[in-house]
């Protein structure tokens, strides 16, 4: 009698655990600008190259800007792209359109954080449910940027090798 009342209450420890740490959804921040700011103007510049970058080069394919934020041997760790500026550049003209560069990031950010030469940007994402794939579920995406003397040189985040990568857009809405 005493095992099954313990195996009862673990059972409903664990219940309660599972529960209680159900996803609370990453959240946007309410203003981009304020995630810019930070007391050394060094790490001000790699927010603020990062930020307008992502404006320019992610959501508005002006490519004729790369030059002004990437060095030509910069180095990409998706295994999605290849590595170097002009690799980069072949890939974003064939995965989006060029649009207008607008005043703030479209993608909803979570933060964007620097540290010495690296800078890293935290979206929120959108993915199909496993459980029930006609519906979304809110994650969030990583990337992380290395700066030197004043360019992008160098970019990790965890999309896994895929075909559907070769092709991925992410200005087209994956919002619920």
């Amino acid at each position: 009698m005493r095992v099954i009342s313990k195996v009862t209450v673990a059972a409903a420890v664990l219940l309660g655990v599972a529960s209680s740490q159900a996803q609370i959804p990453p959240t946007a921040a309410p203003d981009q600008a304020a995630l810019l700011k930070s007391t050394d103007a060094q790490l001000v510049a790699n927010k603020k190259l990062v930020f307008d970058m992502y404006r320019a080069i992610i959501q508005g394919c002006h490519m004729e800007l790369a030059a002004q934020y990437f060095t030509a041997s910069y180095i990409q760790h998706n295994p999605n792209v290849a590595s170097g500026r002009d690799a980069l550049i072949a890939y974003m003209k064939s995965t989006r359109p060029v649009r207008p560069i607008e005043p703030n990031i479209t993608f909803p950010v979570v933060s964007i954080l620097a540290e010495g030469d690296m800078v890293m940007v935290a979206t929120v994402t959108y993915s199909p449910d496993p459980a029930a794939p006609e519906k979304k579920y809110a994650g969030t995406h990583f990337d992380l940027y290395r700066i030197e003397h004043g360019k992008i040189a160098e970019h990790w985040d965890s999309v896994p090798k895929s075909a559907a990568a070769l092709h991925f857009n992410p200005n087209v809405s994956d919002r619920p």
